[in-house]
């Protein structure tokens, strides 16, 4: 059965932004090491956050939890797992209602020939009811600390951390109705080729010699461009009587 015609296209795209923002911290060791456990009584103890720092139009800063991060319905397993790990969050510090955003949080390896460490994701910043505001996303556990400060891998180097997030916004969604666009049909122009071809003996494959006058003799469809090298199948002089070499345009 043939695919019925298209009557119309909806169209719907959205404009997007990226930038990038980056932390570099002089002095990891300084940092405050105790366990955040948010909801706890002391949730705010051994968190570190950057200045709010511009990108992809809006405003952004990252939080380091240099002793982990757990929040206080993990398991006592996943507490004691995360004490080991340091966690790394971007935290949104603009006023968006639902800002739709693709982001990566890099920690920077500082040697040669050494690949980073990065992390992908995809969320919606901002106020989703009235009750639950996304602001803060990440890693609780990015990387294990003692992966991180032992300088030989590379992370940390001289005391220097370098953290970076590469973030995506994405605008609100915009449609459009419209017509389709019609398919491209190509100009027919085979008929004047071959009469051009034929009228201008260009590439024929046959050249007779009646006295004076040469006729060319081009087949019904023009060669293929490879075989523009090919000479004259037959040069025949008839008033000679004998082969000619074959004559060239």
């Amino acid at each position: 059965m043939a695919a019925a015609p298209v009557e119309s296209v909806c169209k719907t795209k959205a404009t997007s932004k990226t930038g990038a923002i980056e932390w570099q911290i002089d002095a990891w060791s300084a940092l405050p090491d105790e366990h955040v456990v948010d909801g706890g009584l002391s949730d705010q103890v051994g968190r570190t956050k950057s200045e709010t720092m511009q990108a992809a139009g809006d405003k952004w800063s990252i939080e380091v939890n240099r002793g982990g991060y757990s929040n206080d319905e993990n398991t006592e397993e996943v507490v004691e797992r995360n004490k080991k790990h340091v966690a790394i969050f971007l935290i949104y510090e603009g006023d968006s209602e639902a800002l739709r955003t693709k982001y990566s949080i890099t920690l920077v390896n500082q040697l040669p020939d050494r690949e980073d460490d990065t992390g992908n994701s995809s969320v919606t910043f901002g106020q989703f009811d009235s009750d639950t505001f996304g602001k803060q996303f990440g890693w609780s556990a990015f990387i294990k600390r003692s992966d991180l400060e032992d300088e030989s891998n590379g992370w940390k180097v001289n005391d220097r951390v370098i953290i970076r997030a590469t973030i995506t916004t994405f605008g609100d969604l915009e449609s459009t109705v419209a017509a389709p666009t019609p398919a491209f049909t190509p100009p027919n122009t085979v008929t004047a080729d071959l009469k051009s071809s034929l009228y201008s003996g260009y590439n024929s494959d046959i050249a007779l010699y009646c006295g004076p006058r040469q006729i060319s003799c081009a087949p019904v469809c023009p060669r293929h461009p490879l075989a523009l090298l090919q000479g004259p199948l037959l040069v025949l002089d008839a008033q000679r009587g004998r082969r000619r070499p074959p004559h060239h345009r």
